[in-house]
This record gives C-alpha cells, sequence and structure tokens, in this order.
C-alpha cells in the first residue's frame, strides 16, 4: 500500500524503466531487461502504478500552480502577492489577466499531468499480460491496482480540462507520432473520465478499507471526482448555451447528487468538529482548537474530511527529489515585528494574500451579490475568518514564540492562514524551502457536501440542499464561540456560491467556480489591483479567459493540430 512515507520509493525507477518505446529494438538484448522482459510480475508492474502517483509530488504543480496561480489568484479572493510586484512574474499577469500562451506557466500543468496519464496507461497496457505470468497474486489486488490507475487517470484528464478546456484524450500509451492528435471537446473528456471512474468504482477499497495506509485513490474518491465531473458538464450545458466549446455537453444533475450523496451516506467521511469537538494543536495548547482550524493543521493531515490528499512528507531529499509541499513557504507571511522595532523574517513568501472583497464576503456585504439570504455581519463572527485570513494585529509563531505579523510587503495588507506550519514542524528543520510536511487536500468532505447542495438545488429539491448548506455552517460555528454563521432558512444560487467561497476560500476553488457558473466577469471583471495602486482594471474577456491557452510548444510540436480557442488565436 502506498503510505505518506513511501509513496514516491519507486518512483525513478519506475519512470526510467519505461522510458523507452517498444520498437526501439527489434530483438532481446542478452542479460538485459526491456520492456517486454522486465514485466513479468505484478511487483513489476507495480513500480509503474508508484510512478503514476508520483506525478502527484512533481516540484511546484499542485501546491504552486493548480491551487494558487490557476484556481485562486485569477480570481477576486486573493492577488499574486510576494515579495512585490515584480515577484514572479508569470502568477503576476495571471493575476493581471495579461498572460499570453509562451509564459512558462502556462505549460507547467499540461506537461505533468500527461505524464501521470502516460504511467497510468503503461499499467493499463500491460496488466492483463502480467496478470497470465503471475497468477499466485490474486486477481482481487490486480483489479484493484487497476482502478486505481483509472482513477489517476480520470483525475489528470479532470485537471487539464478544468484548466485548458477540451484537449486531446491518451487513453493508449503515447508517443511521437501521436503529436498531430488534435483537442478533443469538452464533452468528449469529460465522458472519457466518467467511464474510467464508473469502471474503477467496483473495484476501489473504502477510506476504512486502506486505513491507515492512506494516499491511494478510493471509492469515496472515485464518487467525489465522479459527481464533480457531472456538476461541471450541467453547468457549462446550463450557463454556455451556444458557446461552440461547450458544445454537446447536458445537465446532469441528478448523478452529480447521486455521487456525491454515495459519499455523503457511506459512514467514511465527516465534517470535523461539527458537534463541537476540540482537538489538540500546537496553536493552542491550552484550549485547543476548534474543528475547522484544525482540519489545516499536520494533525489534521488525513482526517475523516480527506478525500483525496497528496501525501507530503518533510523528507530531506532536497529540492528536486522531496516529497514535500512548497505550499507553507509560498503563502506564509515574510516578516514580523521585532520588540525593538524593525523586522525580522518568518520565512515564507507571502503569496496568494487574501483581498478585501473576501473579507466583504465573510461580512456578507460583497455589492457585487444580487440575492444572498444571510445579513451583513461582522465578517469575524465566522470561526472560519481566522483560520483563512490574516491582517493587522495577528501573530505567527517564530522559534516557538508568538509574534506580531508585520503587513509592510502585503499588498492587500492580509496573508492567508490555511497553510503554516508550527516551528517544530517545519521552520526549524527544513533544509529546503519545499519541504513543508502538510498534505495538499485536494477533495475535501465539505467540497462533496456543497456540491450535494448545488445538484439538488438545481433539481427543485430545495429543502434538502439547505439541510447540506447548513451542516456545513453548522461545522463552522461549532468550531468557535460566536454562535454564528446561523443556520440558513431559504436558499438561493448565490447562497450555495458564497458559502463554497468562504468554506474553500483560497484551496484554489474559486476561479474555477466562477468560470463553469459563467460568473467570472461579474466577480472578476473591472477588480481594482491593490498590488499595483494605479488604477489599474483586470479585464476578464468572456469567450477567452474562461480556460488557459495551450503552451505555444505543444502547438507547435503538433504541427498546428491544437488549435487555440477564440482570443487565444
Amino acid at each position: 500500500m502506498i503510505s505518506k512515507n513511501n509513496l514516491l520509493a519507486l518512483f525513478f525507477t519506475g519512470f526510467i524503466l519505461v522510458g523507452c518505446s517498444e520498437d526501439f529494438l527489434n530483438f532481446n538484448p542478452i542479460a538485459l531487461d526491456t520492456e517486454v522482459t522486465f514485466y513479468d510480475s505484478f511487483e513489476k508492474l507495480d513500480m509503474t502504478a508508484t510512478a503514476a502517483y508520483g506525478m502527484l509530488c512533481s516540484r511546484d504543480i499542485f501546491d504552486v500552480f493548480y491551487i494558487i496561480a490557476y484556481g485562486s489568484v485569477p480570481a477576486d479572493d486573493s492577488e499574486a502577492g510576494g515579495e512585490n510586484v515584480n515577484d514572479w512574474p508569470q502568477i503576476q499577469r495571471f493575476d493581471r489577466m495579461t498572460h499570453s500562451p509562451n509564459e512558462t506557466g502556462v505549460d507547467a500543468i499540461w506537461g505533468y499531468m500527461y505524464k501521470g496519464i502516460r504511467m497510468a496507461n503503461e499499467f493499463l497496457s500491460r496488466v492483463d499480460k502480467v496478470r497470465e505470468l503471475d497468477p499466485a497474486t490474486s486477481q482481487e489486488l490486480f483489479d484493484r491496482r487497476t482502478a486505481e490507475m483509472k482513477f489517476l487517470r480520470a483525475f489528470y484528464h479532470f485537471t487539464l480540462v478544468q484548466i485548458y478546456g477540451g484537449v486531446p484524450i491518451a487513453d493508449i500509451l503515447v508517443d511521437p507520432s501521436m503529436f498531430g492528435t488534435p483537442r478533443n471537446t469538452i464533452k468528449q473528456v469529460l465522458a472519457f473520465i466518467k467511464k474510467d471512474l464508473e469502471e474503477a468504482i467496483p473495484h476501489l477499497k473504502t477510506r476504512s478499507g486502506v486505513a491507515p495506509d492512506f494516499g491511494r485513490a478510493t471509492k469515496g474518491a472515485a464518487q467525489s471526482l465522479l459527481a464533480k465531473a457531472h456538476l461541471y458538464e450541467s453547468s457549462y450545458a446550463k450557463y454556455y448555451p451556444g458557446d461552440e466549446r461547450f458544445a454537446g455537453c447536458t445537465e446532469s444533475w441528478e448523478k452529480a447528487l447521486e455521487y456525491a450523496e454515495a459519499v455523503i451516506n457511506s459512514a467514511e467521511y465527516e465534517l470535523v468538529g461539527i458537534n463541537g469537538q476540540r482537538y489538540d494543536s500546537w496553536r493552542d495548547p491550552v484550549n485547543k482548537v476548534g474543528g475547522f482550524r484544525w482540519v489545516f493543521t499536520l494533525d489534521g493531515d488525513n482526517s475523516p474530511e480527506g478525500i483525496f490528499e497528496i501525501q507530503n512528507v518533510m523528507d530531506g531529499k532536497g529540492w528536486t527529489a522531496t516529497r514535500g509541499t512548497y505550499l507553507v513557504t509560498y503563502t506564509t507571511a515574510r516578516f514580523f515585528d521585532l520588540p525593538s522595532g524593525g523586522m525580522g523574517t518568518v520565512g515564507g513568501w507571502s503569496f496568494n494574500p487574501p483581498t478585501q472583497y473576501l473579507v466583504d464576503a465573510f461580512g456578507n456585504s460583497d455589492s457585487r451579490y444580487t440575492s444572498l439570504s444571510s445579513s451583513p455581519v461582522d465578517p469575524e463572527l465566522d470561526p472560519r475568518f481566522s483560520a483563512t485570513i490574516g491582517r493587522e494585529g495577528d501573530t505567527i509563531m517564530v522559534d516557538n514564540e508568538w509574534v506580531p505579523i508585520n503587513f509592510s510587503n502585503l499588498p492587500t495588507g492580509m496573508i492567508g492562514r490555511k497553510f503554516e506550519c508550527s516551528t517544530d514542524e517545519y521552520w526549524a528543520v527544513r533544509t529546503n524551502d519545499n519541504e513543508g510536511p502538510f498534505n495538499i487536500r485536494l477533495i475535501r468532505y465539505a467540497d462533496v457536501v456543497l456540491m450535494a447542495a448545488e445538484a439538488a438545488f438545481h433539481l427543485g429539491q430545495e429543502a434538502k440542499a439547505l439541510d447540506y448548506i447548513n451542516m456545513v455552517r453548522t461545522r463552522a460555528r461549532m468550531s468557535g464561540d460566536t454562535g454564528y454563521p446561523l443556520d440558513l432558512t431559504t436558499i438561493t444560487l448565490e447562497d450555495i456560491l458564497h458559502e463554497r467561497r468562504l468554506e474553500l476560500a483560497l484551496e484554489g476553488h474559486r476561479f474555477f467556480d466562477l468560470v463553469r457558473l459563467n460568473k467570472a466577469e461579474q466577480f472578476i471583471n473591472g477588480i481594482n489591483l491593490a498590488a499595483l495602486g494605479d488604477g489599474f482594471e483586470v479585464q476578464f474577456v468572456k469567450g477567452k479567459h474562461e480556460f488557459w491557452p495551450i503552451p505555444t510548444r505543444e502547438v507547435q510540436l503538433s504541427n498546428n493540430a491544437l488549435v487555440q480557442y477564440p482570443g487565444w488565436q
């Protein structure tokens, strides 16, 4: 089983073994394994499965690019941040919507997702032959690992379609002769994803079935991703009628609800702290902390709220080989105030700082909403606020002492607080900036509950949608002592989007939610970036900025078979 400490132990071995094509030689060298001769047992084939999982831990990809650069910064709830407006120029352009197909960051996800797909396909293309060669290994294990590879193939394709729209489906081993493959439609990619997940679900174990060796794909993870695939297609169909990019998409809210409720009714997951439980934490050793705060700690890794998490670990293997995450360093504050005056260095880089727009959202006072059911309140009444946003007067742990955060370099005057670690967990023992031990929570149970609420609302089941929204609000309320947020008594679609915004803030969901609901223009267009302070307004171009452009290099390699969407040509 894959655990947090051995997830990538075989990655480089597996990568080397599958690195050459089968027709490189037409005979078997003496005393040397080839792809044909090597794969003679499940144990050897399983190295390739490990390599497919390994792409999840690739440096910068899911923590920096997916969560920060693609999913958060382009939206309204955070800005690029960093040391100044020249720090990491690519993300500054993402923030301003001035990026191009030639950006270095545009190709990051593209390449690594197809590498992951390549590893999964390597396994899937050989598994039937290895079954014959290794009858001693149980068929159940073969079936389960096959299902895991189908989940990963679906997951990597879903990440691509979220970011780039229609992409080439890779369902067989990719070789250079396939570089001329055009992009499939969004509908076709989502159909492929659904098929892989439907085939995988019967053979995957439950969360309790894989415990304590978390990290592998589970039945709940596949059901959650399948619910999301139906939710996205339904959203595209409903909110983009007549848009050729979404041709063929249909509404299937009932399927989204079915698979989300399969997770909810499985008794495998919970909204941690919904009954007011308190948890041990370095953040407050005396009084402990509420559930929402605890979920975003190292101790909260693989909690009952975690449906699919990247298993990060501080292993000291160095900048290119570590299985840690950059997320802690990238999002933690840079400076603190010294008692004698002046500033000391925390060690973080302060990217992805929250905006006043997000503060207003926590106070139910964002003027861009049209039909929220909640009345304006003090934003700090919501216990999720302090777990998400730090601002003037807040403290941070440095050398095991709590010291005032210095906000002088932060354009919005705030810092994100979901991904911090203690002195002893990280800052005092790290050897590299990307050795954060904090898991990346790609699918949380709260996300699935909110997906169920949205699907139920679209099916006219408003009472059920209200129940699901209030589950999330109850856990938030029970995580603090303010008695807030109150349960809603009526519900609108904007209430659901609003709750997703508060619950999932700075986790890489906001931009994708605005796009699929065709609300990006409403919430992004005209934003004044505090980092610039010169009146610059972000211009989200409808019909263009919903998706990133295909990287120029990929278009060139395809001999222009890959065609950019309008606006990027």
